[in-house]
């Protein structure tokens, strides 16, 4: 396994981690009536979304391609080199976007959002599903796919961890330092409400330049 793959899976990792709105549904959740195991509930949901997708997607490449093969590492790289193209369209749509607008209003919080208190265990499960970050699930698929069988595992493994860890992080706070750590999450609440918009066009813009150069270095 060369080590460009590696710090790809877990820059991959730490991107799909820095979701901003995953980061303020989990410290949202935190208030809920239904006490924190709401929370608990979304981070689970979270964990196993992305876990059963990037599996899926690795057996799928193994079995049409072979894990570790030549055609397998094309096919994870024409995936990256998609993706890639994808995000930095999208975030240089969100730069025009933002340039058009008034970028001294602060954005209003979706009513969904503010109502979120209310939400029920199932309705919680259902927002980790959709909340997760599937674009770089994909794309590490694809970037794992090009390792030998023997590392797919645990770079797998690496993948969930870092890309859970934001939302586990904010739940672990929220429940085991309630006090010690409200402060801190009302800050981090404020700011991701305030600055979403530019963290996800950074984000989009970050991943995708460093998915296309991926992409093109596996296919040349």
């Amino acid at each position: 396994m060369s080590s460009s793959t590696l710090v790809a899976v877990i820059v991959l990792g730490i991107g799909c981690a820095a979701n901003p709105w995953g980061i303020m549904i989990a410290i949202l959740l935190l208030d809920a009536r239904r006490g924190h195991g709401v929370v608990w509930t979304y981070v689970v949901a979270w964990t196993g979304a992305i876990s059963v997708v990037l599996a899926a997607l690795l057996a799928g490449l193994g079995t049409v391609f072979g894990s570790g093969s030549d055609d397998s590492r094309t096919a994870g790289a024409w995936i990256l080199l998609a993706i890639g193209v994808v995000l930095v369209a999208f975030g240089l749509r969100r730069l025009l976007q933002r340039g058009q607008s008034d970028a001294s209003a602060p954005e209003e919080t979706p009513r969904w959002l503010r109502a979120i208190e209310n939400i029920s265990y199932p309705a919680a499960f259902v927002l980790g599903i959709y909340s997760a970050t599937y674009p770089l699930v994909i794309a590490a698929a694809g970037e794992i796919a090009s390792a030998e069988t023997s590392d797919q595992i645990w770079l797998a493994v690496l993948f969930v961890a870092l890309g859970s860890s934001s939302v586990v992080g904010i739940a672990a706070l929220g429940t085991f330092a309630p006090e010690r750590s409200a402060a801190f999450l009302d800050r981090m609440r404020a700011w991701v409400t305030a600055h979403n918009r530019a963290v996800i066009t950074a984000i989009l813009l970050l991943l995708g330049v460093l998915l296309v150069a991926r992409g093109l270095q596996g296919l040349l």
